[in-house]
């Protein structure tokens, strides 16, 4: 790893910062429900260890990704961690954890190591991100055991011969002394008998420090809740396998809805801009970068609020953002036990109209559920019941509204399904999600993959016409057949293949080597050969694929990528 000094390493190289976030890990694996136990303020959801967690988990996956793909080359570890950091960060406690992984990457040295003054300066560069980002500061927080660790180590640097043993060992002693005194600056941590839940997290960063630099890591007590106490009262440490009775804490004023998105290329004016919108009706803001702001940065943005369209919108006025993830906080009695929310399996459903199409969307892997003569809102959440405890990757394909799939994804979260929604308006977009849809990969990785696949397939529909109507490109009636683009006729003809055709030169107008059709119950079986054969001569590097979906609604789906 390095050479050693005082019983411990001098400094630690590339490979054991990689080594410190996978350890660090493994530890928060191990103290998650300790942690969450804790977890009292702001809100008492008990999900603290579990998104810091998440978070450190991220970093350190996107280290080693980085470290198998550079093989014997150099390991840019200060860009991946922050990326990683800040793309995978989950509540409150995970954004303020991704600035502190930010400000440490800052001082790391040129090679991706770290040495004791580098782990000082690192710490410091925390506490300042950690103190600007959040909208109010509390002392007797992570962030009051972030400064006591931060300025430990800084004395730790001080001396002689400096290691980034010793002044591991000294932030990690520091930040305990420092948890214990939160039980009494904080009213809610003294009222329920508790230390800080986010401080204890960040202990736990910090002995894995020194588990790595040391080869031991410090013997901690583990802390638990010991029900409601008078305002003088400790919180003790208990030994492994005790228990004590936990009361149900009050929840906040603010405390209905938890909102995280990214706001991508911003500045920090405008991220300031953000932080104070969101603060005239929400709590526990944070906006935090992935890096300095040099003019632009990606930002995560997360608030508790009673009004998470309004949060939504706020982050709409100051540009595009993604990543949207609207959580109903739980009680702490409420909470969905770790495995379930980690490790319980990702399923991607979707709805689908089509016995073949039923049957195509099964074969690549997705749940299917049927929705050909329609489907309410009630009966997608009822049918969602069944992934209790796991994560849903949701494939709408247009057959709910908008509003109606963000109150059933809001109502699956209160009864412990996760529901993330993918932004197809059909089954042929859908089509193009699942063939880059990588369920071993990262949560976070694979959605934003699939919707970015989605987002980048124009599509439409030819559509038989039942009765006489009166369109933008005139009159129509039985027999002919329309092509629609977005809810609007663009194409008008009398028979299926020439609007299909049609329909596929306006979709190919504006680029794209993929076309994809999804036959209905009704449409021409030939078509796919018959369009290939009429582009052969001026776009020969087009392909096109052809599904039997059987769907009733259209006569055929296109969509071109």
């Amino acid at each position: 790893m390095t050479a050693e000094s005082g019983g411990g390493s001098a400094r630690l190289d590339a490979a054991g910062v990689i080594r410190w976030l996978t350890v660090g890990a493994s530890a928060l694996e191990r103290s998650v429900d300790e942690i969450n136990g804790l977890n009292v303020f702001p809100v008492a959801d008990a999900d603290t260890g579990t998104n810091m967690l998440v978070t450190v988990r991220a970093a350190a996956e996107a280290a080693v990704r980085a470290q198998r793909a550079a093989g014997d080359g150099r390991v840019d570890v200060a860009r991946v961690t922050v990326a990683g950091a800040v793309s995978g960060a989950r509540g409150n406690s995970g954004t303020i954890v991704s600035q502190i992984v930010r400000g440490l990457a800052e001082h790391l040295t040129p090679d991706g190591g770290v040495d004791a003054a580098g782990l000082a300066a690192g710490l410091h560069a925390g506490t300042r991100l950690v103190t600007r980002a959040v909208a109010e500061p509390v002392e007797g927080t992570i962030l009051s055991v972030l400064r006591a660790a931060a300025e430990a180590a800084g004395a730790a640097a001080d001396t002689g011969e400096p290691s980034v043993a010793d002044s591991a060992r000294a932030a990690a002693d520091a930040a305990f002394d420092a948890l214990l005194s939160t039980r009494d600056q904080l009213a809610d941590n003294a009222r329920h008998g508790v230390v800080d839940a986010g401080g204890r997290g960040l202990l736990v960063l910090l002995d894995a420090l020194v588990e790595v630099a040391c080869g031991t890591a410090p013997p901690r007590p583990r802390f638990a809740r010991v029900g409601e106490v008078a305002a003088h009262q400790q919180a003790v440490p208990v030994a492994a396998g005790e228990t004590h009775t936990h009361d149900t804490p009050p929840r906040g004023p603010h405390a209905e809805y938890e909102v995280m998105y990214l706001l991508p290329d911003a500045t920090e004016a405008a991220a300031s801009r953000l932080r104070d919108d969101l603060q005239a009706f929400g709590d526990s803001v944070v906006v935090v970068a992935d890096g300095t702001p040099d003019p632009s940065a990606t930002w995560s943005v997360h608030t508790h609020t009673t009004e998470p369209g309004r949060a939504v919108q706020a982050g709409l006025g100051h540009g595009a953002i993604r990543n949207i993830a609207v959580t109903v906080l739980a009680d702490a009695t409420e909470h969905t036990p770790l495995q379930a929310l980690l490790d319980a399996p990702r399923t991607l459903v979707a709805l689908v109209c089509g016995d073949r199409a039923a049957e195509l969307f099964e074969s690549e892997g997705a749940q299917v559920i049927r929705c050909d003569g329609g489907i309410s809102h009630v009966e997608l959440q009822t049918s969602l019941h069944r992934f209790a405890g796991g994560e849903v990757l949701l494939l709408a394909n247009g057959s709910l509204e908008t509003a109606e799939l963000l109150a059933v994804a809001a109502r699956c979260r209160e009864s412990g399904v996760l529901v993330t929604l993918l932004p197809t308006s059909s089954m042929v977009q859908a089509l193009a999600c699942l063939a880059v849809h990588d369920p071993s990969a990262l949560a976070a990785d694979d959605t934003y993959a699939m919707a970015e696949a989605a987002t980048n397939a124009r599509t439409g529909a030819v559509v038989a016409v039942e009765e006489d109507s009166l369109t933008i490109l005139g009159p129509c009636g039985p027999g002919d057949y329309v092509g629609m683009v977005g809810g609007e006729v663009v194409v008008l003809e009398e028979d299926q293949y020439s609007a299909g055709e049609a329909l596929a030169d306006l979709l190919l107008a504006t680029g794209g080597d993929m076309v994809t059709v999804l036959l209905g119950a009704d449409a021409d079986g030939d078509f796919a050969e018959r369009v290939q054969a009429s582009l052969r001569v001026e776009r020969p590097e087009v392909e096109v694929v052809a599904y039997g979906g059987g769907q009733s609604a259209t006569v055929m789906e296109i969509g071109v990528e």
